[in-house]
């Protein structure tokens, strides 16, 4: 029987703001860090009585020796209440008063990771904790950046001076747009670098490149772009905390659960379907261009930037990550939304198909599989079969594990889901917002391709003064499009309509 924690003081104005500065600096370093192998740092997160601590190797089932240890080491600390380890996040949660620091916790787990030889576990470098606030930081430091170079662009205008956008090259802004678009070369990045690590440098490189070195339309939507994605952060941290501020110390609890890999990749989707094509589209016709007409080249590469596609895709999960929180689901993983354009089966168990309501926004899905126990072999043998998979369920741990978008539903949903659902009108606002998926990165897809097709003739034809910028005009209109129907879509899907 744990003791309920004493009311505390929130956390200084000074950690709030250096906490998730320290992770984005994190993020931006990590590959040299880990190339010079230091420490890594430690996670953490929490509200005022509760922390969250990350702990390595956690998520192996023959560590339980250790799992006991980290909870008996911290009970043994004066002023902790009690403390569990959830296995499949990777933290250890602990309720203390007032006096105990976070580095005293974090000691304790360090000193248990030592005796366990669990040092050289990977640790979370993607930041994927509901709680952790560096996803939000970082669109925020884009989205200044994005401001700062609108003010630029304005004082220039205003002097008639010479603009500081004609310093930054074309070639250089292409070619790190089409890098970030393309969703072959981003998962390259991805696979290299880490998730985290990717989207900092993207973000904030991007962020930088536009705030010199273009228009102020440019400028305008990947601001719209990254207040979008960082209220989506927001969300998430927001779902989280109302419902940790509630949560008895006992519901973070679990064992660790077994996955293996998926038994063969996710098929491509509308996105990297036109994606892909559009960048190797774009780079035959820069080298094409570069040998007949080079002052022309770097135009025609930023012609065929699909941006309109993997920006309509995000906008459409950002704004439904936002509107099932304000329905109280919690955001568990925000990956797995992103795979939802490419779910065609819903597998559902016999009681939760009862519900017809449930099993009518299963069906708008696509195929609808009812199954009376072992959904986890159900879900990998139509993966198996080249369909991406969802499954709702109440309990079944491994399944919501192995499914492509797994949503748990009910008053004790295990952490393996991604989203967690507390009754069935939250389950079928995010069935809702995964039949629409298909559809929106389709939309977003032929915006892409619209964009382009309108580029191209300016960039091979247009007065060679200012060619960047009308070449990429069309491309730019093409993405705020795709970004403000999807996020209205998103947003109005997500809501349960």
């Amino acid at each position: 029987m744990t003791r309920s924690p004493a009311p505390v003081q929130t956390p200084s104005s000074w950690r709030r703001l250096t906490d998730p500065a320290i992770g984005l600096v994190g993020d931006l370093v990590g590959p040299a860090l880990r190339v010079l192998n230091p420490t890594p740092g430690r996670r953490t997160s929490g509200r005022p009585g509760r922390t969250h601590v990350e702990m390595r190797g956690m998520g192996a089932p023959e560590q339980a020796d250790a799992r006991r240890a980290v909870v008996d080491e911290l009970h043994r600390v004066d002023g902790v209440h009690g403390a569990v380890v959830n296995a499949v996040l990777g933290r250890v949660v602990v309720d203390h008063e007032p006096h105990v620091g976070v580095a005293q916790l974090v000691d304790v787990v360090t000193r248990i990771e030592a005796a366990y030889d669990l040092q050289r576990a990977q640790p979370d470098t993607d930041g994927s904790h509901p709680a952790e606030v560096t996803p939000w930081v970082r669109q925020v430091v884009a989205l200044s950046l994005d401001l700062a170079g609108l003010g630029v662009v304005g004082v220039e205008r205003f002097l008639t001076t010479v603009p500081v956008t004609s310093a930054v090259p074309t070639l250089l802004t292409a070619g790190l747009s089409l890098a970030d678009a393309v969703p072959a070369s981003r998962t390259a990045f991805e696979e290299a670098t880490g998730s985290a690590t990717t989207e900092s440098w993207f973000s904030v490189g991007s962020a930088t490149v536009q705030a010199i070195g273009r228009g102020p339309l440019g400028l305008v939507v990947d601001a719209c772009y990254r207040a979008i994605r960082a209220d989506e952060a927001a969300a998430r941290n927001e779902s989280w905390a109302a419902w940790d501020g509630d949560a008895a110390l006992e519901a973070h609890e679990t064992e660790p659960v077994e996955t293996g890999e998926r038994p063969q990749p996710l098929r491509r989707g509308p996105v990297e379907q036109v994606g892909d094509l559009s960048g190797a589209a774009a780079l035959a016709a820069f080298g094409v261009a570069r040998a007949l007409v080079p002052e022309r080249a770097a135009a025609v590469l930023l012609a065929g930037v699909p941006k309109a596609s993997r920006w309509g895709r995000e906008a459409y999960v950002s704004s439904a990550h936002r509107a099932l929180a304000d329905g109280g689901v919690v955001i568990v993983d925000p990956t797995a939304l992103r795979r939802a354009d490419r779910v065609d089966v819903v597998v559902l168990s016999e009681d939760l198909a009862q519900d017809r309501v449930l099993a009518d926004a299963a069906s708008s899905v696509g195929r609808l599989v009812i199954v009376d126990g072992g959904t986890a072999q159900a879900v990998t043998r139509l993966q198996e079969a080249g369909h991406g998979v969802a499954l709702v369920s109440a309990g079944d741990a491994e399944g919501l594990a192995a499914a492509d978008v797994g949503i748990g539903v009910g008053g004790k949903i295990p952490w393996t889901a991604a989203l967690r659902c507390v009754d069935r009108d939250q389950a079928r606002a995010a069935l809702t917002v995964v039949a629409g998926a298909r559809a929106a990165s389709w939309r977003a897809a032929a915006l892409a391709l619209a964009g382009s097709a309108a580029g191209a003739p300016i960039a091979l034809t247009s007065s060679l003064v200012g060619l960047g910028g009308r070449t990429n005009t069309p491309v730019t209109l093409a993405a705020l499009v795709s970004i403000g129907v999807n996020a209205w879509a998103g947003r109005v899907l997500g809501r349960g309509a």
